[in-house]
């Protein structure tokens, strides 16, 4: 059986496993056989470092909003997710490209982190899978735009990221750049790019 047919993609859930690390291993992630962390510290915006903070986090968003993103199952192991916030929450926390730049801000979800195992699991479609749902959800959900922010053009180390970030991957499903500006010192010497973007998909017109 290939890889493929045995993923199943499911929403985020309260009670199940919440996105609380980047997957950059390159076997499925066993949640029962890890302790919980933190995950990325810029999203702990109650307490940094906290756990608690992390789980109040999702389950405003959850409860508020109805979901924030889709894990990719391999059986009981976590292959791959993909998980968004809406501009006002984004805007608090300042995670990966909160939206600083955003046009709207009424209905708007904001991309935070597209993260996938390195190992068999690359090259099978399954980012791009996550990525078809969470758009279908938000159309569904009454959602008028999705933004991207801090898109890298396209180049070998932005296909490594954990952030999906290189521009042309966006474009196929319809992203469009609205803002292009210089990147910053950092990202020049690490990516090799002099320009980063905010990239956007109308969602309802």
């Amino acid at each position: 059986m290939m890889i493929v047919d045995t993923i199943e993609i499911r929403p985020i859930k309260l009670d199940e496993w919440l996105p609380d690390r980047c997957l950059n291993g390159a076997e499925p992630f066993d949640p029962n056989s890890h302790l919980p962390e933190t995950g990325c510290p810029s999203l702990n915006y109650f307490k940094r470092n906290n756990r608690e903070a992390l789980e109040k986090l999702y389950k405003l968003t959850i409860n508020t909003y109805g979901g924030c993103g889709f894990v990719a199952w391999d059986k009981d192991k976590i292959v791959a997710y993909h998980n968004f916030f809406p501009q006002e929450i984004a805007s608090q926390i300042k995670f990966y490209g909160y939206g600083f730049d955003s046009v709207l801000t009424n209905k708007t979800l904001i991309h935070n982190c597209l993260t996938i195992v390195k190992g068999d699991y690359l090259h099978k479609g399954i980012s791009s899978r996550l990525v078809k749902e969470s758009i279908a959800w938000a159309k569904t959900n009454g959602w008028k735009r999705f933004e991207v922010h801090s898109v890298l053009p396209d180049c070998e180390k932005g296909w490594q990221s954990d952030q999906k970030s290189c521009l042309s991957f966006w474009e196929r499903f319809g992203f469009r750049v609205f803002k292009e500006y210089d990147a910053d010192n950092d990202t020049r010497k690490h990516y090799g790019v002099t320009k980063k973007y905010s990239i956007y998909l109308q969602l309802i017109e």
